[in-house]
């Protein structure tokens, strides 16, 4: 099994699967306890989606995927998105990003290294904070520790904005960094033109909007830790590492710049 990054370039939108009985907000997927994740399904589409648009990869998409019309399988298995780090915009503080133990264990679990934290207690990566109270706006972290070890990042992350957290506070934290954007749907202007001719609510006729509702997406910066492995024979594994290793689209609303992302390796 293969580990790698996953960066969001930009806010991505991954529908929850209570969406549909939410009226007009659109909530990102979210696991039982509240952390974010994004489906092993979500994500073989999207990669899927992309390699069928590249004719250099044509070819190889059945091999990799399987077919739609055979239902066939493919010889790429893709696990799940598990958030590792999330960012926090402090206003004069400029970004931190923030991860708790268990988001930890995860890649503990998937990469066979091991880490010397202590639960319960906050972290942080910038040596002049320790022993600090620091505020995450409307958090308060009390006698923060500094911590001098390495921790697993991209490279896009800088090392000493980094900042653990107990598991019991990093449900605040996510909702404090969600993209929440308000979005409106115009009327028609023949729906405009009926409601006028029935001579409803005047009110009503000079109103265009059709709708209000809001969308929320995983931030820019947020940082998910993904896996893949081979079963079977696959056709040319180096094509497909630079094909993953690359940017994509991931989840809904591409046309309205969401959902780019990277995914790089895990050196």
């Amino acid at each position: 099994m293969t580990i790698a990054w996953l960066i969001c370039q930009e806010p991505v939108h991954i529908g929850g699967a209570d969406s549909s009985s939410r009226g007009n907000n659109n909530p990102i997927f979210r696991l039982p306890d509240r952390t974010p994740a994004i489906p092993g399904s979500s994500l073989r589409g999207a990669l899927r989606e992309h390699a069928e648009s590249q004719p250099e990869y044509q070819p190889l998409v059945k091999n990799w995927f399987g077919g739609k019309e055979d239902i066939s399988a493919g010889h790429i298995a893709l696990g799940w998105g598990w958030t590792l780090w999330w960012p926090i915009h402090v206003l004069g503080y400029g970004n931190w990003w923030v991860s708790c133990l268990s988001w930890l264990n995860r890649f503990q679990q998937l990469s066979h290294q091991s880490l010397s934290l202590e639960p319960n207690k906050v972290y942080i990566t910038e040596e002049q904070l320790k022993d600090k109270t620091v505020y995450l706006r409307w958090l308060k972290l009390n006698n923060v520790q500094y911590y001098p070890h390495t921790l697993p990042r991209p490279e896009q992350v800088p090392k000493n904005r980094l900042i653990i957290v107990p598991d019991d506070s990093i449900n605040i934290i996510v909702d404090m960094g969600l993209v929440r954007q308000p979005r409106v749907s115009l009327k028609k202007l023949d729906e405009i033109d009926q409601a006028a001719e029935r001579q409803e609510n005047p009110d009503e006729n000079t109103s265009l909007v059709n709708n209000l509702f809001s969308v929320e997406g995983f931030p820019p910066g947020a940082v998910f830790l993904i896996s893949w492995t081979t079963r079977g024979k696959v056709e040319d594994v180096e094509e497909w590492r630079q094909f993953l290793y690359n940017e994509h689209f991931l989840g809904g609303l591409w046309s309205v710049g969401y959902g780019r992302i990277q995914i790089s390796q895990i050196e």
